[in-house]
């Protein structure tokens, strides 16, 4: 009974076409980001969208990551590998929060 509530109330909620209007860049950027916000089915080309976007994104992830170990001894190449390590894993945390 209370999961039949709860799955009307928030049917209601994002069914509002306000909501696509008023975020409408934000929703486009999140879907070609990988994130389907809203989207009441996803589809197969979507899906094998968000995989492909998901590997590449961890495979370049390790691939930074390993070059920073690597050239941990030239100060300079490290800190410009580094910079870019840390902006992939601030996307990556926001990816999470949003999945």
């Amino acid at each position: 009974m209370e999961d039949s509530k709860h799955e009307a109330k928030t049917h209601t909620m994002y069914s509002n076409s306000l909501n696509e209007s008023r975020f409408k860049v934000l929703l486009f950027l999140y879907r070609m980001g990988g994130i389907p916000l809203h989207m009441t089915s996803v589809s197969r080309h979507n899906a094998v969208y968000n995989v492909i976007v998901n590997v590449c994104f961890y495979i370049t992830n390790i691939g930074v990551g390993g070059s920073t170990f690597v050239h941990k001894h030239q100060l300079k190449i490290a800190m410009q590998m580094f910079r870019i390590l840390l902006s992939l894993q601030t996307t990556m945390w926001s990816h999470f929060i949003f999945r």
